[in-house]
């Protein structure tokens, strides 16, 4: 099958997943099952794509030409297509996840938040293998249109306030901010298309190139880079397998994502003409980093320590991307990858806890280790990956972070990282110790037969894939040999 068609294939089974959720309303099981088959698919297909891509295969797609000069268009770059393909292999599992949670707790409207989650996937893919800002623009919308509703999914009062503030921020950052940049990187280069080399390369004075750089970074908000990270803290409301698709595979990748394509392939080595703002910016997202993660530390609830985290994990992403160097863009790509695994094993595991327990709080985990073992293991693993345990594929981005930071005489920021690390340490590693080895409660399951296998399995295939990912480090870094083509 050609790149081309693999492409498509791997959005259209997203879109059919969609269709197949909002259709398919009796049975249930049926549903699921169609489900399961459609996340295959898109799986199946974006692996052959990464292969294709990995072998030479290239494919560019036109979807729409609304102005002669400017395109929505696709195409298979070796960032996006990685990026495309974790989505998916994730997707597999949080499918099967899904479908055991929301039989587990009886959740209201599951058709209608199986729709969405499949929508915000074929979104969030579709930003993946955007060919120029324009596309990335427009899937970057739909993602916050269609998770939208996962956030509001429960209808109580908190949610549907969660759910204004979720998409005030970003959509006021998108408009505000984003697409000023957007317009203003058109006026001066007369093109949006993602190049190696950068498109404001040798075209923009160190001025513009500041104010561009702010504007971009700062209207990616799906970065949760501060002060626009408080919608992170706001999608705890979503129901676990909703909570788990927006941190986890689709809102916080498209954000990192965002700010990678746009570093990478818009400044290229121009960021060396934004010094001033990328400074800033490292200095603001590095200390986020310290901030965010020892948040962490007072929230009871678990949905809000894990928004804390992701927020001081995404945050690293971003601080690898403004370094401006081949080893700060290695260490921001790799984050980005390794948090996503990390992150989804972790609430998946979590998952699985309330609905065999009804526990959300810290304090309630204690022991439950010994009742649920194969799920506190993989939420073991999800863990040290996130807060970069060696030899596990979360630790080699910070140590690539660190490299960068010290190569580049920026031994602070690599400091405040390590710091960030120790305060991610200190909010799980005695959770997950805890549940180990305190005495077993009585009578926690609130279901007779514990966690199905339905929502087990997933989180072992996901702690399975997060600890398989070390494997690949080296792989990953050759398949993406292409975009360090130039020094930033």
């Amino acid at each position: 099958m050609s790149a081309e068609l693999l492409l498509l294939a791997t959005l259209a089974a997203a879109l059919l997943r969609a269709v197949a959720a909002a259709t398919i309303t009796r049975p249930p099981g049926l549903r699921d099952f169609a489900q399961f088959l459609c996340a295959g698919a898109q799986a199946a297909a974006a692996i052959a794509l990464l292969n294709a891509t990995a072998k030479g295969a290239n494919a560019t797609i036109v979807l729409a030409s609304p102005l002669p000069d400017l395109q929505i268009a696709l195409s298979t770059e070796p960032l996006g297509v990685a990026i495309a393909a974790s989505i998916a292999t994730l997707g597999l599992a949080h499918a099967l996840h899904t479908a055991g949670y929301l039989r587990a707790v009886r959740a209201p409207a599951p058709a209608r938040m199986q729709a969405f989650i499949a929508l915000s996937m074929l979104a969030a893919t579709g930003a993946a293998f955007s060919a120029n800002l324009l596309t990335l623009f427009v899937f970057y919308q739909a993602l916050t249109l269609t998770s939208l509703p996962l956030v509001a999914h429960t209808g109580e009062a908190e949610a549907r306030a969660a759910s204004r503030l979720y998409f005030a921020l970003l959509l006021a950052a998108a408009i505000g901010l984003l697409l000023p940049a957007i317009i203003w990187t058109h006026a001066i280069t007369g093109d949006l298309t993602f190049r190696i080399g950068g498109l404001l390369s040798g075209k923009v004075s160190p001025l513009v190139a500041n104010i561009l750089l702010a504007l971009f970074v700062f209207g990616f908000a799906k970065a949760a880079v501060p002060p626009l990270h408080r919608w992170i803290s706001e999608a705890r409301q979503a129901p676990y397998p909703a909570f788990g698709a927006i941190l986890g595979l689709t809102v916080v990748t498209t954000g990192g994502l965002g700010i990678l394509k746009t570093t990478l392939y818009v400044f290229g080595p121009a960021m060396e003409q934004a010094r001033i703002a990328s400074l800033a910016i490292l200095g603001l997202v590095c200390a986020a980093m310290v901030w965010a993660a020892l948040s962490a530390l007072g929230k009871q609830d678990i949905r809000a320590r894990l928004a804390y985290l992701m927020i001081a994990q995404s945050a690293a992403v971003t601080a690898g991307a403004m370094i401006g160097t081949r080893e700060g863009a290695i260490a921001a790509v790799l984050q980005l990858l390794a948090q996503s695994f990390g992150a989804l094993t972790l609430i998946m595991a979590f998952a699985a806890v309330h609905a065999a327990t009804g526990r959300v709080q810290t304090s309630e985990m204690e022991g439950l280790g010994r009742l649920m073992p194969w799920t506190f293991a993989g939420a073991a693993i999800g863990a040290a990956s996130l807060i970069g345990l060696p030899p596990l594929a979360g630790a080699w981005p910070k140590l690539w972070l660190m490299t960068a930071t010290a190569e580049a005489d920026l031994v602070w920021a690599g400091a405040l990282a390590a710091v960030a690390s120790i305060a991610a340490f200190a909010s799980l590693a005695p959770l997950i110790a805890n549940a180990g080895v305190a005495p077993a409660p009585i009578g926690a399951f609130i279901r007779p037969d514990g966690a199905s296998i339905l929502l087990v399995a997933p989180v072992i295939l996901a702690a399975a894939a997060t600890l398989a990912l070390v494997a690949f480090v080296d792989a990953l870094a050759r398949f993406l040999a292409p975009i360090w083509g130039l020094q930033l």
